[in-house]
């Protein structure tokens, strides 16, 4: 048995796409090439990968099974690529790295100096948007790496290495009335506006719950926090952010009665695109940013 890349990336991109004329559009050929590269991979495998009965190709059960070993081979071919590309490359003058507002700072210093001291010749520029921004960073070719809260479904050309969690809480002011209750329920938190941080508005894990009558929303933690600390509003913020700022003596955690001892985390992602070449400098800042817990 002799098997392709360009089989098992057909294959794969098909599965993704659902529809082999999208997949045809996505890797730049034709969908008759697609389609014979599907039908030799099949023909190699002695399997049949999809059921072509309806409009739309489907997966079969082996094609389910299968799809795990060829993405898993693609991501090893590009791991080596990227690699080799790092070895042979010469040192870059500069690396850029996108890291999510939403990401404490302090988190990552420690990887950041040691990339001072082993690359002291090679700029760092760093940029400080939203999880969709860094993503969308990456994708454009404007950053090497991103920190960002973790995305759901990735292109295929973007990997992602999980870091850890980052905790939220429910807060305001001390002198903020919702502070003054024993206990905070949903009506408590309706009758009060709300102040939200607008890159993660629908992603963090209360949001469909938890909500004011009304709400003013921001596009940085910076304003949000500053706005949260004159008593302004009650908000779900990074519980470290609360720390870095110095705030835990200015701000209460709620307590809230459909969530007692509850803590709200959400994923943090390193992310990287098989797109770019990697030269010794970003190569290097992605493992050591890859060993870091969060």
């Amino acid at each position: 048995m002799r098997l392709s890349l360009e089989q098992l990336t057909a294959f794969c991109s098909v599965a993704s796409e659902k529809s082999f004329s999208a997949a045809a559009r996505k890797l730049g050929k034709s969908q008759s090439a697609v389609s014979i590269s599907v039908a030799n991979l099949e023909i190699d495998l002695g399997v049949i990968l999809f059921d072509r009965s309806s409009r739309y190709p489907s997966l079969t059960n082996h094609g389910i099974s299968l799809l795990r070993d060829a993405e898993a081979i693609l991501h090893q071919c590009s791991s080596m690529e990227n690699r080799a590309n790092s070895i042979a490359s010469e040192l870059e003058s500069q690396v850029v790295v996108a890291i999510d507002d939403a990401i404490p700072f302090q988190l990552l210093n420690h990887n950041l100096a040691a990339f001072g001291e082993k690359f002291p010749f090679v700029d760092l520029n760093i940029l400080h948007p939203s999880s969709h921004y860094v993503q969308q960073s990456i994708e454009q070719g404007d950053a090497s790496l991103g920190v960002m809260c973790a995305g759901t479904n990735y292109p295929q050309h973007l990997h992602f290495k999980r870091l850890g969690n980052i905790t939220f809480v429910n807060v305001a002011h001390k002198n903020h009335p919702l502070t003054r209750l024993p206990q905070v329920s949903f009506d408590d938190l309706n009758r009060h506006r709300q102040l939200v941080y607008l890159p993660l508005r629908d992603s963090l894990p209360t949001s469909e719950y938890l909500s004011g009558s009304s709400q003013w929303r921001m596009g940085s933690y910076l304003a949000l926090m500053n706005t949260l600390s004159a008593g302004m509003g009650w908000a779900t913020v990074p519980k470290q952010l609360i720390i870095d700022l110095q705030l835990q003596d200015e701000l209460v955690e709620l307590a809230l009665t459909s969530y007692p001892h509850t803590q709200w985390t959400v994923g943090v992602d390193l992310v990287w695109s098989s797109n770019q070449r990697f030269g010794q400098a970003v190569g290097w800042l992605r493992d050591a940013l890859g060993l870091t817990p969060i």
